[in-house]
């Protein structure tokens, strides 16, 4: 018993040691970041500066050697780089040079002798600026004003256009009684799901970018064992991916009972997904280039948010195109918009290859599971040539604050269309395996292994993002090649088997909850969210007047006010751009396919017919 004790206080003194020894270290480093009170520094008609320094040494100094062992540790923020906010006319000594008095503020204020600090990047700001309104603010003006027009004014010729119409569409069960398509219903709260959890991420990454009064307790959560449904957990994305891709080539399949398909109607389908994508994405886009620096302000505005709608300036026009993810990938304006050029490339490529299976009759099933492990082995094989990692190895503090600005595996491959192959072929996959099914009328899931794989795939999800900690230890280059290589699609297969048994009615808990009405709503507005909750989290939290407290709670906090305003905002916006495009295009269509279509006097089509198209035809959108 007395050895028993001897050996607890032996453990519980050792860990307070190491646990001051760790607290002595961090209080023996710089600051990582600094805020002087911005409001006063600009009511008193002062001059106001945030920047970021580099340390370097004047002399041999060993708090400078101290600071970049601590730094040597990826683990940490790189204390070589510190970030102040100065009131510089009142805290800093006369200097006709901001930089040079801000540079010589910093070494005065900010560190020990022996150091010195040199200015990477800085803004200043001051009670007399304001800028005018440019040309491109002017623009969007315009085009915001006409889209509200053509809401606001009710017209009979152009109802696509109506408020009261679209709310109407948006909040209807759509309930046409063919039950291949009613199946379907709960894919729309799968997406809810999903988004949730990628705002669940973004929150978390928007942590890193601002300043902090704990940044390591940061470092800490980011270490913690349930951390690692974050650091492992991206490659659920993929699930956007099989499912769009599954809808694509399902909705083709139901349209090819009635009508021959080829690639003739190439075009057609790019110019589906082209208005189902483009109005939402470059509205955001656009107010991001141009009003987003306007909305706020405060002494991390500029580095929070202001830097980075230069950036979408900059790279408007690539976003026009959709190839954001491959012009200058290393930088970002509005990260999730990654996808939506991922997206739209691989639509190209979906679109014209089920086209072509359509055309050539050929076996659709053997040739995409081919194609499916062939995409797997090719980024097996980039991954290991080009030595790219899974973000399980490179979400680390200070790359999550630059958002990977250094990290070619994160712009070469996380955002490149390559990297979402494999999901998008099995999309394709799944689409003609449940469509033979139907035809067949076999019942999948009559085995009870594969019902019970269905109901424990949630664990199953969990485990495998889990599996992350045994991982990470092997750091091998074949080793991280072939995890980037199985880890998406992986992910991808978990969630195609998830999807099967949704649209085979294999009823359990979660697919109730999937299928309830508010879902099917919020559902329909996921472009919408996705592309707007971004903007909403940086306004949230770049406004901020003082230093951020790194707590759960205050992340958790964080991430419910960006979902609320969220939605609340994207109900506009789906109103009054998503729906109204897609409407016209549709009518657009039908109104093509009318006039193409000898006109038979005194009959009337079949009602069951009439459904079939409408149903077709709504879920190309």
């Amino acid at each position: 018993m007395a050895t028993s004790r001897r050996i607890l206080s032996l453990c519980v003194l050792s860990a307070t040691f190491v646990a001051a020894k760790k607290e002595i270290t961090e209080l023996s480093l710089p600051r990582l970041f600094h805020l002087d009170d911005y409001d006063r520094c600009l009511a008193a008609g002062g001059l106001y500066c945030t920047g970021t320094f580099k340390l370097t040494q004047r002399q041999s100094s060993s708090a400078y050697n101290h600071i970049q062992e601590y730094s040597s540790d990826p683990r940490h923020f790189n204390r070589t780089l510190i970030h102040r906010g100065y009131c510089i006319s009142a805290r800093c000594p006369s200097e006709p040079n901001t930089t040079l008095r801000f540079e010589r503020c910093v070494d005065q204020h900010a560190l020990v002798p022996g150091l010195k600090a040199s200015i990477l990047s800085h803004t200043c700001s001051s009670q007399k600026e304001s800028k005018d309104v440019d040309t491109a603010e002017l623009a969007y003006l315009c085009v915001i004003g006409l889209l509200v027009a053509l809401n606001v004014v009710e017209n009979p010729y152009i109802l696509a256009w109506s408020i009261r119409c679209n709310w109407n569409r948006l909040t209807t069960t759509f309930e046409d009684g063919d039950s291949r398509l009613t199946s379907l219903t709960p894919i729309q709260g799968l997406r809810v799901l999903l988004l949730v959890l990628v705002m669940m991420t973004h929150t978390s990454e928007i942590q890193h970018k601002l300043y902090l009064y704990n940044p390591n307790r940061l470092e800490q959560l980011l270490q913690h064992p349930a951390a690692m449904l974050i650091r492992n957990g991206s490659a659920l994305v993929m699930g956007f991916v099989v499912i769009s891709n599954f809808l694509l080539a399902y909705s083709l399949l139901l349209i090819s009972k009635t009508r021959k398909l080829s690639l003739a109607h190439l075009p057609m389908c790019l110019l589906h997904r082209l208005m189902r994508l483009a109005p939402v994405h470059l509205v955001v886009v656009g107010f991001a280039a141009t009003w987003w620096r306007r909305v706020g302000d405060g002494p991390q505005w500029q580095s929070v948010v202001g830097a980075e709608s230069d950036v979408c300036r900059r790279k408007f026009l690539s976003h026009v195109f959709f190839l954001q993810n491959l012009v200058n990938p290393d930088e970002h304006c509005l990260l999730q918009t990654w996808f939506l050029a991922v997206d739209m490339q691989l639509y190209i490529m979906a679109a014209a290859l089920t086209l072509w299976l359509q055309q050539t009759g050929r076996r659709a099933v053997p040739l995409l599971t081919a194609l499916f492990f062939g995409s797997c082995l090719l980024n097996v094989f980039l991954a290991y040539v080009n030595d790219w990692k899974s973000l399980l190895y490179i979400m680390l503090p200070e790359n999550v604050r630059n958002t990977f600005r250094t990290e070619p595996s994160f712009y070469r491959f996380y955002v490149a269309p390559w990297g979402s192959l494999p999901a998008c072929l099995l999309g394709l996959w799944l689409a003609h395996v449940h469509y033979n099914i139907q035809e067949s009328g076999y019942n999948f899931f009559d085995y009870k292994i594969l019902r019970w794989t269905f109901h424990l795939i949630i664990p199953i999800h969990v485990a495998c993002i889990k599996s992350g900690s045994y991982i990470e230890d092997s750091t091998s280059r074949l080793t991280t090649a072939l995890y980037l290589g199985v880890e998406r699609p992986l992910f991808a297969i978990l969630a195609a088997f998830y999807v099967l048994g949704f649209v085979n009615n294999v009823d359990n808990f979660i697919r109730r909850i999937m299928s309830i009405r508010f879902l099917q709503v919020a559902g329909r507005m996921s472009l919408s969210v996705l592309m707007l909750h971004w903007c909403v989290n940086l306004i949230l939290v770049g406004s901020r007047r003082t230093l951020s407290e790194v707590s759960v709670a205050n992340i958790a906090s964080d991430l419910i006010s960006t979902i609320w305003w969220t939605y609340v905002i994207a109900v506009p916006l789906s109103l009054l751009v998503e729906a109204p495009f897609q409407k016209t295009l549709n009518t657009f269509i039908s109104s093509l396919q009318a006039s193409q279509t000898p006109t038979i006097r005194h009959q009337k089509p079949s009602p069951k017919n009439t459904r079939r198209r409408k149903s077709s035809l709504k879920k190309w959108r």
